[in-house]
């Protein structure tokens, strides 16, 4: 099956990863991939808040931004 390969920067940490997925892979996908809830994540691609359902495509930048709360 075909692949694609992403970006990704987590906010708040230093560096990217390179990952290959599926090439019909979404961003839930990708952040269960790597451990994430994507309930309590936001998620831009390419600079734009995304929707966990969204495809990815080969060459994206996903940046994966932790919700924080509390008081």
């Amino acid at each position: 099956m075909a692949r694609i390969t992403v970006t990704v920067r987590v906010f708040g940490q230093r560096g990217t990863r390179r990952l290959r997925l599926q090439a019909r892979a979404r961003v839930t996908d990708l952040l269960r991939s790597l451990g994430y809830n994507p309930e309590v994540v936001a998620t831009r691609r390419d600079g734009k808040i995304v929707a966990e359902g969204e495809r990815l495509a080969n060459g994206d930048l996903v940046e994966i931004i932790p919700i924080v709360t509390g008081g």
